[in-house]
């Protein structure tokens, strides 16, 4: 067989398999079994949906559940919680001689007066590990973690009021702890 022949095979079967696709994903006999894709923005929004841990930021006029993280404005605007993968190349690592013991968030409203209540979830283990939440000081050169102040620990969260001020504002928040 030459080049010829094997190209005009390739052709044929890739156009095979492209109608196969197709055929399958619009067949009429599976239609509503893809889930619809939620709604963001407002207020009135669904906020028993659960958000995406990891992926594209999710828009809630509401709290805004991350499953291992719970964000709650203290007003009703839409703010945007994204899960981020690798702190210590997105940002700096945990101060020295801790370590990240829960997931990382990038919090952002549309304005900077915006104060977020933030609670992990913290199980007995991170207790011994002594957790706390931080948030980054993205104005210190090199970036810098800080230990956000009046942390209560209730129920199997660790929250930061809203009452704490601007400490627990917008930005980027960790559980760091012991190794």
């Amino acid at each position: 067989m030459n080049i010829k022949n094997r190209f005009v095979i390739a052709v044929a079967l890739a156009m095979v398999l492209v109608l196969i696709a197709a055929g399958t994903w619009a067949a009429p006999k599976l239609a509503g079994t893809v889930p619809p894709v939620p709604e963001t923005g407002g207020s009135e929004v669904d906020t028993s949906v659960p958000v995406p841990a990891v992926g594209a930021p999710a828009c809630v006029g509401g709290p805004v559940d991350m499953r291992t993280a719970i964000f709650t404005p203290n007003e009703t605007v839409c703010i945007s919680v994204l899960n981020v993968a690798d702190p210590v190349t997105a940002y700096v690592a945990a101060p020295e001689g801790k370590t990240f013991v829960g997931d990382v968030f990038k919090v952002t409203a549309p304005s900077t007066d915006t104060i977020v209540q933030v609670c992990y979830a913290y199980p007995t283990e991170l207790a011994s590990k002594e957790a706390k939440i931080y948030k980054l000081n993205e104005e210190a050169t090199p970036f810098v973690w800080i230990e956000v102040p009046g942390a209560v620990v209730a129920d199997g969260t660790l929250c930061v009021s809203s009452a704490v001020g601007p400490t627990s504002n917008i930005g980027v928040f960790a559980l760091i702890g012991n190794p």
